[in-house]
């Protein structure tokens, strides 16, 4: 169903938007009023805005999925800890089975149980990642238990019952400012206007078009680029160089908001895919999945990305299966870390009752 949409939105399904127009449409429109209605209510007061007791980065994007916001988290948090932070990632934890609000135990935990994106990054970064539905309620349980000190915010674009200290948004330069249709008629979650609100722009996955660049104007943009940083052999615990992917035959297969990114990735890095699967973000894989990438014929290894990979444990895994570890690096980030560091320092204390 998400290629459809994705079809739809891109322009590539004609036939299904010609058909579907008029039933997304409306529930576009339907869309807009409650997005007009939550607007008006924390104008009026009715929903309160609530400042968390220490500053709030949050980094998010207008549209739905796919424009590299996990790796830039998990840049700044990382960024912000090198200059002596204890920076705490706050997520929801997107179909995690566990409920509440908790800090991630990477040994007792796993990414079903927080999260695909949640549990990755704390096993990742080493960094204190807590789960809750309710963002403050995360953030006050992030102080409590891991003594954080700065709070960043995963997908935190439509958080609006939280004060946040910076609001960093994240563009696809595959993507144009120019079509502005709101979910389910078009990909967009919040109206174009709502870029104006943002601290700052990271644009990720080619360059900003002129609609882009005219919408952004007079807010500060940076250039974020997504790097390979090395192989991991998933069953062996073995770490290799990504050069290694250079001419082989591959399998490649992914679950997230924006597979062909990664396959051309993979293709940047000289390999040859012989096959290659998209699952949708945020799939469970099953032992079925595994078999059948396994029945792919001529092929030298499989290959699929971290966030997947951490969701493949206690399953039957073929000796040749690797994912590609990648991060973020972000063009002038000594500007954006003054910006950030100016508007974080700056705040009053807040204490909560």
């Amino acid at each position: 169903m998400r290629d459809v949409m994705v079809g739809i939105w891109s322009g590539e399904a004609k036939t299904a938007r010609w058909i579907l127009y008029i039933p997304l449409a409306f529930l576009s429109y339907l869309y807009q009023i409650a997005l007009v209605a939550r607007e008006f209510m924390y104008r009026t007061g009715i929903m309160k805005t609530h400042s968390a007791p220490i500053p709030v980065i949050s980094v998010g994007n207008i549209t739905l999925g796919g424009t590299g916001k996990t790796p830039v988290v998990e840049r700044l948090s990382q960024t912000f800890k090198n200059k002596g932070y204890n920076p705490g990632i706050i997520t929801r934890g997107y179909l995690r089975t566990k409920s509440g609000t908790f800090p991630v135990d990477v040994k007792k935990d796993s990414a079903q149980t927080a999260g695909d994106e949640a549990y990755m990054l704390a096993k990742r970064t080493r960094i204190p990642v807590i789960v809750g539905r309710d963002r403050l309620t995360a953030i006050e349980c992030g102080i409590d238990y891991c003594n954080i000190d700065l709070a960043i915010l995963d997908d935190g674009f439509q958080v609006r019952d939280i004060k946040k200290d910076v609001d960093i948004l994240i563009l696809s330069g595959k993507e144009s400012l120019a079509r502005q249709e709101l979910f389910p008629l078009g990909p967009y979650r919040d109206p174009i206007s709502r870029v104006r609100a943002c601290d700052a722009i990271l644009v990720s996955k080619g360059e900003p078009d002129s609609a882009t660049l005219y919408f952004t104007q007079g807010i500060p943009r940076f250039r974020v680029r997504h790097h390979p940083v090395h192989l991991y052999n998933v069953k062996q615990n073995v770490i290799t160089h990504y050069n290694y992917l250079k001419d082989k035959r591959i399998a490649a297969f992914s679950g997230l908001g924006d597979n062909e990114s990664f396959f051309q990735l993979l293709r940047q890095l000289g390999a040859n895919i012989i096959h290659e699967t998209s699952y949708p973000d945020h799939h469970r894989y099953k032992q079925r999945d595994i078999k059948k990438l396994e029945s792919v014929s001529d092929i030298e290894c499989i290959v699929t990305t971290e966030k997947d990979a951490v969701k493949l444990p206690g399953m039957e895994l073929p000796d040749n299966l690797f994912y590609l570890a990648i991060e973020a690096r972000i063009e002038d980030e000594d500007t954006l870390m003054e910006l950030l560091l100016k508007k974080t320092t700056a705040r009053p204390p807040v204490h909560l009752a």
